[in-house]
This record gives structure tokens, sequence and C-alpha cells, in this order.
């Protein structure tokens, strides 16, 4: 798998690049506050990590042996509607993370068995 970033941002235009994995916080950093992004490792691999962040929240969700499976913080299941890229959907409120978190998250990923094993995942 390469360790390429496919980097999406809402604001409010859309635009579309690709970074290696290592220049993500550079890139990440040089975002505004306010816009939606959606960072995706191994766009289109069988075992890939997305990552949605947004001003008050990140969610990450990783495809793995064909099912996707959200990181989850806490054991509260119940949904709670969000948006994401202007577009509102519903989410379980365990699986909510803060901001910067998704980020991190998707960092750990180049090593994919320690990110699975490190935190605890709920299928969609």
């Amino acid at each position: 798998m390469r360790n390429v970033v496919t980097v999406e941002v809402w604001d409010p235009s859309y635009r579309r690049s690709e970074v290696p994995l290592p220049r993500l916080l550079d890139v990440y950093r040089s975002i505004p506050v306010g816009a939606s992004l959606g960072l995706t490792l191994g766009d289109g691999e069988d075992d890939c990590v997305i990552v949605t962040v947004e001003p008050d929240f990140s969610t990450v969700t990783a495809l793995r042996d064909r099912t996707f499976c959200n990181l989850q913080l806490s054991d509260d299941p119940a949904e709670v509607e969000i948006t994401v890229a202007g577009e509102g959907i519903h989410w379980p409120r365990g699986c909510l993370l803060p901001r910067e978190m998704g980020v991190q998250i998707l960092l750990e990923a180049a090593q994919r068995e320690e990110m699975w094993s490190r935190h605890t995942w709920v299928e969609q």
C-alpha cells in the first residue's frame, strides 16, 4: 500500500490533491480551521482509512476485511446529526472525536496493525 493521502478541502469551493503521509501535518496546518476536510489514506484500496475533519470534531472510518469500522471513544450509540462537507448525516455520538484526533490517527495508520490494536473500533 502506498502511504499517500488524498486531501479534499471544501472552503467553500472544492479542491483535491495528494500528499505523501509524512507531509500531512504541514498540509493540515495550512488549511483554515473553518474548512471541511476529507483525508483518505489508501484511497481505492481494500485497506483504507478515511478521516473527516470539521471545525468542531473529526471522524475516522477504516476498511478492513471488506468491513467499514468507525473509531469509537465511548459506548454511546445514540446517533446525532452532524454536518460533513455541507451535508447533514447521522453519526454515533461515541464515534465523534476531537478535531485534532482524526489527523493523529491517520498518521498512525502507516502501521495498520498497531492502529487497529491501539483503538476501539465498531462496525458501521
